[in-house]
């Protein structure tokens, strides 16, 4: 049996540091993702004034979201991006908001990275707040109803 040595001992490397292009990248993503939900269920609440309506009516599907505005192809493609949002923009929030947070914990951030990290953790979190607030809860039920 054989003792090792100093030179056969490994030991464990700490992680690599966060670099500003993860930061980014993360904030890229969160944008991304957060786009379809804007441009296919917020646009055309405002636009069509729903704003003024009670929520309750609004949530009751009192008004039909493919006979408002957009119409035609680009009201499909809104309409579309608007359904397929609803699903994955929470989904998406969420691994923007584990990654940044991995990055914040489980790495060695710089100060100002973390502050990045934080401010993009913060803003997943207000989106995800938003999509269980009253305003969010009827605008799921307008555009699915």
């Amino acid at each position: 049996m054989s003792v090792p040595t100093g030179e056969d001992v490994r030991t464990p490397q700490p992680p690599p540091p966060v670099r500003g292009r993860r930061v980014a990248l993360l904030a890229a993503i969160a944008v991304l993702v957060v786009a379809p939900y804007l441009a296919g269920v917020l646009v055309p609440y405002y636009v069509n004034d729903l704003d003024a309506v009670p929520l309750a009516e609004v949530a009751g599907g009192a008004h039909d979201p493919k006979d408002l505005w957009p119409e035609g192809t680009v009201g499909g493609l809104a309409q579309l991006a608007g359904l397929l949002s609803l699903s994955l923009t929470p989904i998406g929030l969420v691994t923007v908001l584990v990654a940044a947070l991995h990055g914040l914990f489980r790495r060695r951030p710089t100060p100002v990275l973390a502050v990045g990290l934080g401010l993009v953790a913060l803003g997943c979190l207000a989106g995800l707040a938003f999509f269980l607030s009253p305003l969010g809860s009827a605008l799921i039920s307008w555009r699915l109803d």
